[in-house]
């Protein structure tokens, strides 16, 4: 994994604080025509989230309002939350009033939110900056309306294994990666890798099933936004996973 997602952490903080206020705003500007981004996460994130009009949609890391305001104009009645003000600020201007936002930190109960008042939850790129998944979790389920989901998409653990020390892809384990293409400055990112074993076993202790899974992948058709140096290791290696979860029936 390189420079291709939105970092959650800053430079010298632990990935825990969820907060890059150092270089919000760079990023917001440098990924908007990222081709990580707009051609395999977001697409595969909005085709797996489904039809939305007239659904309460929670977006839990909206940075910088992207998703939310493309929620909000396919019908959505949207929440977008995300600890950074700087960002925060910036879904607002983006979105205007066809959205609302708030600065929480997802570490924190939702409890701002009814049991049951949520028709999906989203959350793009956000919880590998996420030591224990399972309290996060276990908000998004509880409020959850009958019916209700939980689309998430990560960092792909095969993905981030080269960037670990040990190389032991089922250790739950702290990586550092720096990022030199929306800079200067270069942006210095620190964030969990799990197993997908781990991010399972998370969602079943949150009372949440898998309904699907998904790994993006470049085609041929995105050769030229790639490069012919790069398109081989998006076309054959998994830089993205996705997770469409569901309430339990059995918990």
């Amino acid at each position: 994994m390189s420079e291709h997602d939105a970092p959650t952490t800053g430079p010298d903080r632990d990935a825990d604080d969820l907060g890059y206020e150092p270089f919000a705003l760079q990023y917001d500007r440098g990924s908007a025509d990222n081709p990580y981004n707009t051609l395999l996460e977001r697409p595969a994130l909005r085709e797996l989230l489904g039809p939305v009009r007239g659904l309460r949609v929670l977006e839990a890391g909206c940075a910088g309002g992207r998703l939310s305001a493309r929620l909000a104009d396919d019908g959505a009645r949207v929440l977008g939350l995300d600890v950074s003000p700087s960002l925060v600020a910036a879904a607002r201007e983006r979105a205007g009033d066809r959205a609302e936002f708030r600065v929480h930190d997802l570490r924190e109960p939702l409890d701002f939110l009814e049991t049951g008042s949520v028709d999906r939850v989203v959350s793009s790129l956000t919880l590998h900056y996420v030591a224990d998944w399972v309290p996060v979790l276990t908000e998004f389920r509880r409020v959850l309306a009958p019916g209700g989901r939980v689309v998430i998409s990560t960092h792909h653990p095969f993905d981030d294994l080269e960037l670990s020390e040990g190389g032991d892809y089922f250790a739950v384990e702290r990586l550092t990666d720096t990022w030199t293409s929306y800079g200067p400055p270069p942006m210095v990112v620190r964030f969990y890798r799990r197993p997908l074993g781990d991010m399972v076993a998370a969602a079943h202790a949150a009372g949440l099933a898998v309904r699907d899974l998904r790994e993006p992948r470049a085609t041929e058709e995105h050769r030229a936004a790639f490069g012919d140096k790069k398109f081989p290791a998006v076309a054959t290696r998994p830089r993205f996973l996705l997770l469409d979860l569901t309430p339990d029936p059995g918990r």
